[in-house]
């Protein structure tokens, strides 16, 4: 393959890259994507993400980005187009990545594996910790199921929100949730107990000290037209959540999380579903 440059993009150019990386997944291009790409410029600007693309002949065709929480980095929007694979773009993409997040000071590093990324994370070290899957949230809640009263829908996260998310993800990611705040997603709250994000028509993050606390988060998101949420099927998680919400497993959804570098304290029973793969 003849010489290509991978480089920051322009805050212009993430409409194009983001383009390029539904085409490199066979996914249809959102509705919303005006919006997102107006919240990863704010992601940007506040040096929360930093992206790459690689460019030929002034035509993007991969790109790649990093999420920077304190020294934990996650790794997502991985894509190349199709014709351009098999020549070593993804992992020159992911190695400059690397080095990127390694000079500022990345120890841990995170990332959700599409089948097309998942071998080339492995041969950088990277070890498996468990599947993510989508689920599909029932378009009503039975009537018999009364909503609790404790669920509100709040403005600002609320400081005891932020420190059980800390608990439950192991690194602070306060800021991160305040930006997506102002970009439109809803925040709803079972006060001291548990917290979650609508965000268009997915619910998630879900961050709830009890399976009680969970269920009812999920019963106020779906009246507020969340159609979708994704489940971590690690060791603690409920599964009889998926029975009392009778949710619906889509196929060829699933992806692999892994990590690199130093551990982090979780707390997983908290945790009931993420807010985005961010995968690659």
């Amino acid at each position: 393959m003849k010489p290509y440059l991978i480089r920051e993009p322009n805050n212009n150019e993430l409409y194009e890259a983001l383009i390029i990386l539904y085409r490199s997944f066979g996914r249809l291009v959102p509705s919303d994507i005006d919006g997102q790409v107006k919240l990863l410029i704010n992601l940007i600007n506040s040096k929360i993400a930093k992206f790459l693309i690689a460019e030929k002949n002034k035509k993007i065709f991969g790109l790649g980005a990093i999420f920077i929480f304190q020294d934990v980095c996650s790794i997502g929007y991985m894509g190349v187009l199709p014709e351009f694979r098999r020549n070593g773009v993804g992992t020159a993409i992911f190695s400059k990545l690397i080095k990127t997040a390694k000079m500022i000071g990345c120890k841990t590093f995170l990332l959700y594996a599409s089948k097309f990324g998942e071998p080339i994370y492995h041969k950088f070290g990277f070890r498996s910790n468990y599947i993510t899957t989508v689920y599909d949230l029932p378009s009503t809640i039975p009537e018999i199921q009364i909503l609790s009263e404790n669920v509100k829908i709040v403005k600002n996260l609320p400081e005891w929100a932020a420190k059980i998310d800390r608990t439950a993800i192991g690194f602070d990611r306060r800021e991160f949730i305040k930006i997506k705040l102002s970009h439109g997603s809803k925040l709803i709250t079972v006060d001291k107990e548990g917290y979650a994000l609508i965000s268009g028509l997915r619910l998630g993050p879900i961050i709830a000290k009890n399976l009680h606390g969970a269920v009812d988060l999920i019963k106020r998101g779906i009246t507020l037209g969340a159609n979708h949420i994704i489940v971590p099927k690690h060791s603690k998680f409920p599964y009889k959540l998926i029975e009392l919400i009778e949710l619906t497993e889509r196929e060829s959804e699933a992806n692999l999380k892994m990590i690199y570098g130093k551990n982090i304290l979780q707390k997983l029973d908290y945790f009931y579903a993420l807010g985005t793969y961010a995968k690659g």
